[in-house]
C-alpha cells in the first residue's frame, strides 16, 4: 500500500512546544500558595495556528524541533491526535524541549510566564530546504519568530512560489525578521511588535506607511481592545474590536492569525479575512483555552455577523 502523497494546504514552522498554564481559583496573592488548576497542553505560536486550520478542516504540516523527552512524546501525540502532519518534525538529542510555564489570575489575565525557548535556536537552517523541497507548488507558508534570524532569513530567500506569512511572536524575538521584511507576504504582530520592526515608537498610527515602505506588501497590527489596523497593496483597514467578556487572553493572537489564512485559503478577499480573524480572536478570548474547543466552520461563520465593519 502506498502512502498518501504529501500535500498540505499549509505549512506551519516555528514554535510549537508543551504550555504549562496554572490558574489560580480566586483573587491570586504574591507570595502566598494560592489553590488553583494546572492545565498541560500543546502551545507555542505555530502549535496554536497549526491546531486552530486543522479544527476548521485544512490539511495542516507542522515542523519544529524537540527534544527527545517526555514533554517531546506528548507534544507529538497531541499534534497527531489534532490530524496534524508531523512527518517534518525535528528531534535534538542535545537540547530539552521548549516549554512555557504560566501564572494566570482567576480572570484569566497572565500574572506571570517563564519562556524556556533555547533549543529554537539549534532549528537547523538546512531542514528549512528540504521542507520547502517537499511541499508541492505554492503552499502558503506561516512561521514564527521562534526561529533564529537566520533560519528565518533561509525561508525567505528559498520561498519561491510559497506565500509567506510571519508571525512576530514578541517584542524581544520580532526584530528576527528585521532583514526579511520586503520578502514578507503577509505580516502578523502587535503594536509593539510592529513598532520594533519599524524603528517608530512614539507615532503608532504611523507603522502601517512606515512597514508598508519597507517592503511589507500586507500586514496586521492587533491593538488589543483598540481592534486591529492592516493593510495590503496600499490599501489601509481599521477594524474595532467587539465587545467579549475575556476568560484569557492566551493564544488569541494565535487563533486571529489561523482565522485570517482560512479565509484567504478560501479565496476571500483581504477586508473579509480580518473579519474572520477578528471572529476567531473573541472566540479564544472568551475561552480559557488557547485554541477554543468550540471552533470550527460553522461556529466561525456564525460568529462573523458580530464583527463591525471597518
Amino acid at each position: 500500500m502506498t502512502s498518501d502523497p504529501f500535500t498540505p494546504d499549509i505549512f506551519v514552522i516555528g514554535g510549537a512546544h508543551i504550555d504549562r498554564i496554572g490558574r489560580s481559583t480566586a483573587r491570586l496573592e504574591p507570595g502566598q500558595s494560592n489553590p488553583g488548576a494546572l492545565s498541560r497542553n500543546v502551545g507555542g505560536v505555530a502549535g496554536n495556528i497549526a491546531r486552530c486550520l486543522a479544527k476548521l478542516q485544512w490539511k495542516v504540516a507542522l515542523s519544529t524541533i524537540s527534544g527527545q523527552d517526555d514533554d517531546a512524546t506528548l507534544l507529538k501525540q497531541q499534534l497527531q491526535d489534532a490530524g496534524i502532519d508531523i512527518s517534518l518534525l525535528l528531534e535534538s538529542p542535545s537540547h530539552r524541549s521548549a516549554t512555557y510555564t504560566a501564572i494566570e489570575d482567576s480572570d484569566g489575565s497572565l500574572v506571570a510566564a517563564i519562556a524556556d525557548m533555547a533549543i529554537y535556536e539549534s532549528y537547523p537552517v538546512g531542514e528549512i530546504i528540504n521542507c520547502l523541497d517537499a511541499l508541492p507548488s505554492a503552499t502558503r507558508l506561516i512561521a514564527d519568530t521562534n526561529l533564529s534570524a537566520t533560519a528565518l532569513e533561509a525561508l525567505a530567500l528559498h520561498k519561491g512560489t510559497h506565500p509567506l506569512a510571519i508571525s512576530a511572536v514578541s517584542g524581544p524575538k520580532a526584530n528576527r525578521a528585521q532583514n526579511i521584511l520586503k520578502h514578507i507576504d503577509l505580516l502578523f504582530c502587535n503594536e509593539a511588535e510592529a513598532a520594533i520592526l519599524a524603528d517608530e515608537y512614539a507615532d503608532l498610527a504611523a507603522l502601517p506607511e512606515i512597514l508598508m515602505e519597507a517592503g511589507v506588501t500586507s500586514g496586521i497590527i492587533t491593538k488589543g481592545n483598540a481592534g486591529l489596523s492592516a493593510w495590503k497593496d496600499g490599501q489601509q483597514w481599521s477594524l474595532p474590536a467587539p465587545p467579549v467578556k475575556v476568560k484569557s487572553t492566551n493564544g488569541a493572537g494565535d487563533t486571529l492569525t489561523a482565522c485570517v489564512l482560512h479565509a484567504l485559503l478560501q479565496a476571500a478577499t483581504f477586508e473579509k479575512a480580518l473579519r474572520y480573524g477578528m471572529a476567531g480572536a473573541s472566540l479564544s478570548l472568551m475561552s480559557d483555552q488557547a485554541v477554543p474547543d468550540i471552533l470550527n466552520r460553522p461556529v466561525l461563520e456564525s460568529c462573523i455577523a458580530d464583527i463591525p465593519q471597518s
